[in-house]
């Protein structure tokens, strides 16, 4: 009797100090807590849908084995370390720790809706933890009528309420700080559309934003552009106050006295290649110029500023047609 006691000990905390987890265990809400993973992990049945933290959930299948899971998504799979302390309720995924917030899926409550971004991939890459925590982060769609909104802590509105976004979420006791903004492009966007963001973040004096354009889910790595916002004076919203930065067109021509080069297509851009150092450049781009083509564009301008030095201005302007 005393053996069977004993041995029924053992495997009880054998059991309460495993680490292998079941797909019984996993099942239902894992929020994050600790460490360095995604914000939120909904197991049901074979299927796992992973969201980030910034709006972008992906479901895949998924496959357990020892301390390991095996999770398929779009015709590629990737293993990842998964332990589970039973002892803790603690699941162990990757680098990061998560408690289980609900039992199951449906608890949630929440419906996951895919966000499709434009999928233009970049030579510039980063990784999801590397994004600054001060910065702003929005995203940008079509709808069904083909009208631009945005998407503004979890809210979905127009492009008007851009400006007091940037404003209300860069605002530390009572100094407002510029980091450059996370823009997440949706898929159908436009340069249009750009431009009308680029407006609305010039409002309260943004220079710069990040374009995410491309997510790499199973590596959690972000495709990015990084673009100077150039807006002239006479295209700044009505009733705003200027800042020392706005100039006119026209006094910015008299001023710098800029070599104008026009780029309508990809075909253009060969005329950056002849670019000289000693002289100023105010470079005219299409308004309707696609835009993957003008994303490449603003990269290859990127690298002359940086690497060459040229002191090159751009604007998005409407070309007359013949």
């Amino acid at each position: 009797m005393k053996k069977r006691l004993h041995l029924f000990i053992l495997v009880i905390i054998l059991s309460s100090c495993s680490n292998t987890v079941s797909k019984k265990d996993l099942e239902g809400v894992w929020w994050f807590y600790d460490g360095s993973g995604d914000g939120e992990l909904i197991f049901e049945n074979d299927s796992v849908t992973v969201d980030n933290g910034y709006g972008l959930p992906n479901k895949a299948r998924y496959k357990l084995k020892k301390d390991s899971i095996l999770i398929s998504f779009e015709g590629n799979t990737k293993t990842d370390f998964l332990k589970y302390n039973y002892k803790d309720s603690i699941l162990f995924y990757k680098n990061a720790k998560y408690y289980k917030r609900y039992k199951t899926a449906d608890s949630l409550g929440i419906v996951h809706k895919k966000f499709d971004l434009i999928n233009i991939q970049s030579k510039t890459i980063l990784h999801s933890d590397s994004l600054n925590k001060s910065s702003s982060i929005f995203r940008a769609f079509k709808n069904g009528r083909n009208e631009l909104k945005l998407v503004l802590n979890d809210t979905t509105t127009s492009v008007e309420d851009l400006s007091s976004f940037l404003l209300v979420t860069n605002c530390f006791g009572g100094e407002q700080i510029h980091h450059p903004p996370y823009l997440l492009l949706g898929k159908k966007t436009s340069l249009r559309d750009l431009k009308e963001i680029y407006i609305y973040s010039n409002v309260v004096n943004y220079d710069s934003i990040h374009i995410l354009t491309y997510y790499d889910f199973l590596n959690r790595l972000f495709h990015s552009y990084k673009v100077n916002i150039e807006i002239f004076r006479e295209e700044t919203l009505e009733l705003v106050p200027h800042t020392k930065k706005d100039i006119y067109r026209k006094d910015y021509i008299k001023k710098f006295k800029p070599e104008n080069i026009v780029i309508k297509s990809k075909e253009d851009f060969v005329k950056l290649d002849t670019l000289k150092t000693h002289l100023n450049y105010l470079i005219s781009i299409d308004i309707d110029l696609p835009i993957e083509e003008y994303l490449h564009l603003n990269q290859k301008i990127n690298t002359l500023r940086k690497k060459e030095k040229f002191n090159i201005r751009t604007e998005l302007i409407e070309m007359k047609t013949n």
